[in-house]
């Protein structure tokens, strides 16, 4: 536009240019009111006649003036129809059920401890043993009472077989005897007590007594934690009960250990707390590695919305009108050229910076997607070279 205006001007400032240096060449300068008049009269009639060399001009640079109209610089892409998937973030806590704290069973004082921190052990195996002195000096000395009474058992019942003797002191001797068996028992039952072991197979986590302390129930001598396998628990808004099942598919991040996984809910729970509304979700995690560590934070992506063959754009493409409407712009043809088309779309759901188009576009549309805040309706684009 810009040339075209500057040839137009040269015609037009060249024939006045002639017709005032003919003039002041060729003409008296007019004094007269009449000569002026009539110099008046013949300056329009020139005038015209230049406006209509400078319009035929113009008619003759008209396709010269239209192929120079300027056009915006823009770059494309095509909407993709995708399965769009849409997820709900909540996040979770990793627990362990083979997370044991050993409690002694009786109160002693720790005579050894046979594990230190980090120790893997197994099952049975002896953590700590504790003084049991007390308990063997009362075995020993009900034994000497158990030998009497069993010799004293036997010959009454043999008197007894033979008819000799009275039957309550058959009975009584009997009796004894079978009582201090059964305190020899129970005394050597909390002689095993004296001998504290794991109940798991892991490794040693913490060690809280020492040796030489007394040791008491209410007090843990250890803790044996084995993270070969380990849950996630998390809890979800009630909003979403219909939304996730037993063996649905879940994404697992950890940002502390910068590992993702896909594992299946193993269970959800049957009911709602009603301090937050929310409902237990738990997904079983592999671990034999053991980098999973119980109470470790992880974020869990529950797909709550899947969608087959969904038109998508970026979001950042979509525009909101006055009228409070949404629009893009697409590449459309006209007259044999490209230009910006402004469409108005009907959106859905929206997740990672992708949005759903629900009306407006096809499969095949291009949308503009650099430079479309620059663009107009209608405007002439041409595209950048990749």
């Amino acid at each position: 536009m810009k040339i075209h205006f500057n040839k137009i001007s040269y015609f037009f400032l060249v024939a006045i240019f002639s017709v005032t240096l003919l003039s002041s060449c060729g003409e008296k300068e007019p004094k007269t009111p009449e000569e002026k008049k009539a110099a008046l009269e013949k300056k329009r009639s020139e005038l015209m006649e230049l406006q209509g060399e400078i319009a035929q001009l113009e008619d003759d640079l008209g396709e010269a003036a239209k192929k120079e109209n300027p056009s915006k610089l823009v770059e494309t892409m095509p909407v993709k129809s995708e399965t769009f998937n849409h997820y709900i973030e909540v996040q979770g806590t990793v627990e362990s059920d083979k997370n044991v704290t050993i409690l002694p069973e009786m109160p002693a004082m720790i005579v050894s401890l046979k594990v230190k921190e980090g120790q893997r052990v197994s099952a049975g195996q002896v953590i700590a043993t504790l003084d049991a002195g007390t308990f063997t000096k009362q075995v020993a000395e009900l034994q000497t009472q158990l030998a009497l009474a069993t010799t004293v058992y036997e010959k009454r019942k043999r008197l007894w077989e033979q008819k000799i003797g009275s039957e309550i002191e058959y009975l009584q001797s009997q009796t004894q005897k079978e009582s201090l068996e059964n305190s020899i028992a129970t005394l050597k039952e909390q002689m095993r007590k004296a001998v504290v072991t794991s109940p798991i197979s892991g490794t040693i986590d913490e060690v809280y007594a020492k040796q030489g302390e007394q040791a008491n129930p209410a007090m843990p001598i250890a803790r044996v934690v084995n993270v070969s396998d380990v849950q996630l628990v998390a809890d979800v808004s009630e909003n979403y009960l219909s939304s996730v099942r037993k063996g649905d598919n879940v994404k697992i991040f950890f940002s502390a250990l910068g590992t993702e996984m896909e594992q299946k809910v193993s269970f959800v729970g049957q009911t709602i707390n009603t301090a937050n509304r929310t409902f237990k979700v738990q997904i079983d995690l592999p671990n034999k590695d053991g980098k999973i560590k119980p109470n470790l934070v992880g974020t869990v992506k529950i797909n709550d919305f899947q969608k087959e063959n969904a038109i998508t754009v970026p979001t950042n493409l979509i525009q909101l009108g006055t009228d409070g409407g949404k629009f893009l712009y697409v590449v459309k043809e006209e007259g044999g050229k490209k230009v910006a088309k402004k469409v108005t779309v009907k959106t859905g759901m929206s997740y990672e910076g992708a949005t759903i188009v629900e009306e407006g576009l096809s499969a095949t549309d291009q949308v503009i997607s650099k430079g479309y805040n620059e663009v107009v309706d209608g405007e002439n684009i041409r595209f950048a070279k990749s």
